[in-house]
């Protein structure tokens, strides 16, 4: 008697397509994203009706979302006929959506002893290998599926952040290049790309990756704050606070963007927004001290002298007992015309940082002004010694005009202004405080 093979009509089996993508940095950990992909499933038989049946009704829950009956219905099929490749497979996936990864991973080989040339099965099995740690095993995975399927856009992103995780730069930056050539609207891949990018200190190619990002998702949060400081190391400000200043609005509790989006607005001389955004980050971080020292600088740049004595006073009570930051604080108690203070600053400074002429400048400015002439003028003339020495010769003629004007008992010279601190180093690519391993 002839066998009867009954055609199981698959129109639409789904895949998984679980792009283990990062956010912070280049590399962090495995938040799954699900793409269906469709594919046609031709030439699929099976003896049993009761097979078809329950594999038909597993397909349907599967594509419903309702992975734990779709398993259900699956697990009845393989009973009837255990031989049926992509029942398998569709196990596999309902598994791994309910977080059954080593089950899943088992499925997936069943799947790919009987049928070899499933990439979608190769993929798969590659991601429940990535989740249990199996790097190695994964990346294997991975390049049998683009064997099978080279255009399997997924696979190169994953592969890409697989290489990755092992320190292969070059090996990832060209996965993810070829994932963002197959897929251009892969902003995950494309962001990517751009940290890795930068990290090797490629910027104008990290910029574009990064542009090309924040167009397809405006709101992926992590590529806009990269962004910001990719063009602020480019000196391009303006661009780079569009970018930080929308990370701020998508995220108002980012840090690093509040406080990189105050140096820029520094650096452009918008001293007040400035310190609005280093008042933030003091509010969200009570404790970061180099918060305090920028916003005590922009604050003395602004005129509030009182307010920058309290935030600099903060900086040095957190622990900041660097020159710049007495430099400051003597500043601006030098400005309220608290000159022993100011005095007592600039010495501290100047013990911490014997090679800073603006601390004895102004220190001996404020000994004049207190009536300690020849010691003012000492120092002033230490100053001038240190002008010269780094080759700033127009400041070191201003205190000679200084110097001979207060021997002639003119006005008094001015008080040299506050010096901001350097930039703050930029986060390292990758290594982004906020949401998702960026804090």
């Amino acid at each position: 008697m002839s066998k009867h093979y009954i055609r199981i009509p698959l129109i639409a089996a789904a895949f998984i397509s679980v792009g283990l993508t990062t956010a912070g940095h280049a590399f962090a950990g495995d938040i799954p994203q699900r793409t269906r992909t469709k594919q046609l499933v031709e030439g699929l038989y099976t003896e049993n009706l009761d097979a078809a049946s329950y594999f038909q009704q597993g397909l349907t829950r599967y594509n419903r979302s309702d992975f734990k009956g779709a398993e259900q219905a699956f697990r009845q099929a393989l009973t009837f006929d255990p031989f049926i490749p992509m029942a398998h497979y569709l196990l596999g996936n309902s598994l791994f959506q309910q977080g059954q990864t080593e089950l899943a991973t088992e499925q997936y080989k069943r799947a790919i002893g009987l049928d070899p040339n499933m990439p979608e099965a190769y993929y798969n099995l590659g991601l429940t290998l990535y989740k249990q740690a199996n790097v190695q095993g994964a990346i294997t995975q991975y390049q049998k599926a683009l064997s099978l399927n080279p255009d399997l856009a997924p696979a190169y992103y994953n592969l890409g952040l697989a290489f990755e995780s092992q320190g292969r730069v070059q090996d990832a930056i060209a996965q993810y290049k070829e994932a963002t050539r197959l897929s251009p609207n892969n902003a995950k891949a494309q962001y990517n790309l751009g940290l890795l990018l930068a990290k090797q200190n490629q910027t104008e190619p990290a910029i574009t990756a990064l542009r090309q990002a924040v167009s397809n998702n405006p709101d992926l949060v992590d590529a806009q704050y990269q962004l910001g400081l990719q063009l602020a190391k480019q000196g391009q400000l303006e661009e780079a606070q569009k970018a930080l200043s929308q990370a701020t609005k998508l995220d108002p509790q980012f840090v690093s963007a509040q406080f990189q989006l105050g140096q820029v607005l520094a650096q452009r001389g918008d001293f007040a927004k400035a310190s609005d955004r280093f008042a933030w980050v003091t509010t969200l971080e009570p404790d970061n001290v180099e918060a305090y020292q920028q916003l005590g600088a922009a604050l003395t740049k602004e005129g509030q002298y009182i307010e920058a004595v309290t935030a600099l006073q903060s900086a040095l009570r957190l622990g900041s007992n660097d020159a710049l930051t007495h430099y400051n604080l003597g500043v601006a108690l030098q400005q309220i015309e608290k000159y022993p203070d100011a005095i007592a600053q600039y010495q501290q400074a100047i013990a911490l940082n014997s090679n800073l002429p603006d601390a004895y400048y102004n220190m001996g400015v404020a000994l004049v002004q207190t009536q300690q002439r020849e010691q003012g003028m000492s120092f002033l003339r230490q100053a001038r010694n240190l002008f010269s020495q780094q080759g700033n010769q127009k400041k070191k003629d201003e205190i000679d005009q200084y110097v001979q004007q207060l021997a002639n008992q003119a006005t008094l010279p001015q008080v040299i202004q506050p010096t901001l601190p350097p930039r703050g180093q930029a986060d390292s690519p990758g290594v982004v405080p906020g949401n998702t391993g960026r804090r």
